[in-house]
């Protein structure tokens, strides 16, 4: 599972920090400094029948630099690009494709606006009810990943580098940056969500998508197996996905890769005024 660590904190300042990442996503550090404060510890008189209170300041440079250096030695928080976010155990996998070379990794903050369009796209090519849901989410909680107490979340992305005619321009212009994959454009996704109740913790539901301008090239496999094998590796069990009955497409993608149906709600959806049945699909990788 994703690791809450919130209560396994030495301190409330690093409580406080980690808290504050998570829940928007990637901060900087001067974004910390003016933002985050600690009781100092010291009582202070209030009015007449109020009894005394500690007054929250903001922690000095060196408490806030002890503070991040522990929380990313311990392996809670990591920084690139100047930005401290949720920390997430994942490699990089890339695949050539017609159009240029894929890149599937765990998404970014930069990612985010690419990731709701395709979500959108998809969800308006087809019955994908769970896509347009998903998007929804995004626009409201800024942050791709989420590791708490009540919810654990993580968003990859497909991104697709164009192929360059002269190999030399095109390594000469990354600069040799092996984060330059974030010039290209998102493709693809896969959401991984999991409910934070006892009894549902070895569960997980994922979604995965593909623009449809880019579906058959493999991509869509190549994210199904990346994120399944995510899933292994962070200690989930099944990992299932509900979709309309109408959605052949979705379906028959699943069922190829290994998955099976469960059951089926009975017009479980509105889709254009008719009731349509939801597939309940699920596997145990």
């Amino acid at each position: 599972m994703i690791p809450d660590p919130t209560g396994s904190f030495t301190t409330d300042l690093q409580r406080r920090v980690y808290e504050y990442v998570e829940r928007n996503g990637a901060v900087t550090r001067d974004e910390l400094a003016r933002t985050i404060t600690v009781d100092d510890g010291r009582a202070t008189s209030k009015p007449a029948r109020s009894g005394t209170y500690t007054e929250s300041v903001p922690p000095t440079p060196d408490e806030l630099r002890t503070c991040l250096e522990a929380l990313q030695a311990e392996g809670h928080l990591t920084e690139t690009d100047g930005k401290l976010r949720v920390a997430l155990a994942a490699t990089t996998t890339d695949l050539d494709c017609e159009d240029g070379r894929v890149t599937i990794r765990p998404a970014r903050g930069r990612d985010r606006a690419g990731i709701i369009e395709t979500m959108r796209t998809v969800a308006a090519d087809g019955p994908y009810v769970v896509a347009d849901h998903v998007a929804t989410d995004l626009e409201r909680d800024r942050a791709l990943v989420r590791a708490n107490e009540d919810r654990a979340r993580v968003v990859f992305t497909a991104i697709l580098e164009p192929a360059s005619d002269d190999e030399g321009e095109s390594e000469a212009d990354s600069g040799g940056n092996a984060d330059a994959s974030t010039d290209g454009d998102v493709v693809g996704w896969l959401h991984v969500d999991a409910p934070e109740r006892r009894a549902l913790r070895h569960t997980a539901e994922v979604t995965v998508g593909v623009d449809p301008n880019h579906r058959r090239e493999g991509i869509g496999t190549e994210l199904l197996e990346y994120g399944l094998e995510w899933a292994i590796d962070a200690g989930y069990e099944k990992c299932y996905q509900h979709v309309p009955a109408t959605n052949d497409g979705a379906i028959a993608f699943l069922e190829e890769n290994g998955w099976e149906r469960e059951g089926t709600h009975e017009g479980q959806y509105c889709l254009d005024g008719e009731y349509v049945d939801e597939v309940m699909l699920a596997v145990w990788p």
